[in-house]
Parts: C-alpha cells; sequence; structure tokens
C-alpha cells in the first residue's frame, strides 16, 4: 500500500532527523513529494558540516521549495 510507504518514510526521516514530534507534518510531506525529492532534501542536510539542528535546517528547506515552486 502506498499509504504505508509513506508512513515508513515519514517514520525513517523523522527517525534519521530525530524529530518525532514532527511526524504528522513529515508524515505530510511524504504524502506531497515523491521520495527522491525528501532523500535528497535529507541527504543534502546530512552531508553538511556544523549544523545543529538538522531537523529545523530540513524542514526549512521543505518550506523554501514549497515557498518558490511550482510544483
Amino acid at each position: 500500500m502506498e499509504h504505508d510507504r509513506e508512513t515508513k518514510l515519514a517514520y525513517e526521516i523523522a527517525d534519521i532527523l530525530n524529530d518525532r514530534k514532527s511526524i504528522d507534518w513529515h508524515i505530510a510531506n511524504a504524502k506531497k513529494y515523491s521520495e527522491s525529492f525528501l532523500r535528497d532534501k535529507l541527504n543534502y542536510v546530512l552531508s553538511k558540516k556544523g549544523i545543529r539542528n538538522r531537523a529545523g535546517y530540513y524542514n526549512r528547506l521543505i518550506q523554501l521549495h514549497e515557498r518558490y515552486s511550482r510544483d
């Protein structure tokens, strides 16, 4: 089922970012965006050194995409 895959992806991202408190937001993103898009953003955040709040940085990247994208 697609729903289970999206939920699994959302929990995986939330766990990697230590951000379970925002699981509803992660689930909504998994339903809205492709897995490859979300993984690209996650990998970008994980590749950056010196970021103290990776979850916040990841969330900001998604928000900026929402604001400036024509998807």
